[in-house]
């Protein structure tokens, strides 16, 4: 059995080396439609607009290795216009220049780039959904100690405790300082805070990835463009939050050790998919880490440890002091 796994990790890693994005062109890059990603806290966020003068055309289109002359004829734009458009950029830390090269300094991903950033995310995907697996009775038998447990199910909040709680917003900063051992966002016009420019999706939220918007009403999930808040039956106690946090506090070691063992993987991949020309490791796992744990959780989807709510969401209310 040892050697069959083995053989299949290897499998993957090898299918994920032999993988690569391929990039588009000039056309292709001012036809599709690209969202702008923020993680952050408080009011660290950007003060202008990405679409304006095109600029987020211009910096995908340097993350596909498309020179700067061919996007100025493109976009039309003069020298003094283009100019004008690299110093905003590089007074935002948004571009900086690297062997010589105008390269962005936040994460981008086409279509292209999705599909071989999922495709080498399986070999910790798979892993991570192993050891919750592994770890399910002693995360129903705490569940069971919660207010909830009277009148909801585990199965009704298996999508929310599985992913959100154990993967992404109660274990968020835990990757960053914990793993990366990033005590700070990167800083960018006095404002910390990690962007992307993903390419959108029609139908979900790009790539499908999984968010957490937090409000009066609080919505966890990847289809939160659309969202009936006056359906909301989950309501999270500050009691019943104290226990997942404790859920969420003894999984986190092993999401750590999953993390470190593959830390060489994940830098090898970082370099794979050419990130490593562009932006920091960090800059680029804290993204990647997203396609991961989405992945992790669409596994437990096909494997019945969760299951993902109809249209995509679970809607919530937390109690705050």
């Amino acid at each position: 059995m040892k050697k069959v796994i083995l053989f299949s990790v290897l499998f993957i890693g090898l299918s994920c080396y032999n993988s690569q994005a391929q990039k588009i062109g000039i056309q292709t890059v001012f036809e599709r439609n690209f969202e702008r990603g923020i993680i952050s806290r408080g009011d660290n966020i950007p003060d202008f607009r990405m679409k304006q003068d095109s600029m987020n055309f211009f910096l995908i289109a340097l993350h596909n290795e498309i020179p700067v002359i061919e996007f100025q004829k493109k976009s039309g734009f003069s020298n003094e216009k283009m100019e004008k458009i690299i110093s905003f950029l590089e007074s935002k830390n948004w571009l900086h220049k690297i062997n010589g090269k105008y390269k962005p300094t936040i994460f981008i991903a086409s279509q292209e780039d999705g599909k071989a950033l999922f495709e080498c995310a399986k070999p910790i995907s798979n892993q991570i959904a192993k050891s919750i697996e592994k770890m399910l009775p002693t995360i129903k038998a705490k569940f069971n100690k919660t207010e909830i447990s009277k009148k909801q199910s585990f199965n009704e909040w298996s999508f929310f405790i599985l992913s959100n709680v154990l993967l992404d917003n109660w274990q968020i900063f835990n990757v960053e300082s914990k793993f990366l051992g990033a005590n700070m966002r990167p800083l960018r016009h006095k404002k910390n805070y990690y962007a992307s420019l993903k390419e959108a999706n029609k139908d979900k939220e790009s790539f499908g990835i999984y968010g957490n918007l937090v409000g009066k009403t609080s919505a966890y999930g990847n289809n939160r463009y659309k969202i009936n808040f006056p359906e909301t039956k989950y309501y999270l106690s500050l009691k019943d939050n104290k226990v997942l946090t404790e859920i969420a506090t003894e999984y986190l070691p092993e999401l750590l050790s999953i993390l470190e063992q593959n830390r060489k993987y994940s830098e090898k991949i970082y370099k794979k998919l050419g990130y490593s020309n562009e932006i920091t490791f960090e800059e680029f796992f804290m993204w990647w880490y997203h396609f991961i744990y989405t992945q992790a959780t669409d596994i437990m989807n096909t494997n019945q440890l969760l299951k993902v709510p109809e249209g995509g969401n679970f809607i919530y209310q937390i109690e705050y002091n």
